[in-house]
């Protein structure tokens, strides 16, 4: 009964089905300006922002950390945007694949793999309509981030990230 309770309420088990978050306006995340091996504070949930004002240092205790980054479109080329299947298929395809490379350490501080969510975000249509813009940052508008937490809410303590 937990186990389908936490289903239905949103929890995910580090798997190859990542849950999928989309930044800028109108999506779940208003903001995120996060980039490849940063790490944040605040649990990743609809209404959060993540900006410079939320970094923090992987070794000191955070919610999040970035543990891959691609994309998929160039932001200097005029493209229309694929859609918000197409995104949200591909980021579940790249992070399941950060996450199988070995990019992502087995163990840090403790804390097994295992124990972690993941997430890919996103880009909305106005964030990839305007890949310079401000809900994006200097990572650009394009980007698809793999983001992982721990799956029992408590903070991370070190990074994951295999630099």
């Amino acid at each position: 009964m937990f186990a389908a309770g936490a289903l239905v309420g949103g929890w995910r088990p580090f798997s190859d089905e990542p849950a999928v978050y989309t930044f800028g306006p109108g999506g779940d995340l208003p903001a995120f300006t996060l980039f490849d091996g940063q790490c944040a504070t605040g649990r990743l949930s609809a209404g959060t922002t993540y900006t410079d004002a939320t970094n923090a240092p992987c070794g000191d205790a955070h919610d999040i950390e970035v543990v891959g980054t691609g994309t998929p479109l160039n932001s200097s080329r005029e493209v229309s945007y694929p859609g918000a299947a197409a995104f949200a298929a591909y980021g579940r395809a790249f992070c399941a694949m950060v996450v199988a490379s070995g990019q992502v350490a087995e163990s840090a501080s403790g804390v097994d793999k295992s124990a972690l969510d993941v997430a890919a975000v996103v880009p909305t249509q106005a964030t990839f309509d305007e890949p310079n813009g401000t809900a994006s940052g200097s990572s650009g508008g394009r980007l698809v981030s793999c983001v992982i937490s721990r799956s029992d809410g408590q903070k991370l303590t070190d990074r994951f990230s295999v630099i």
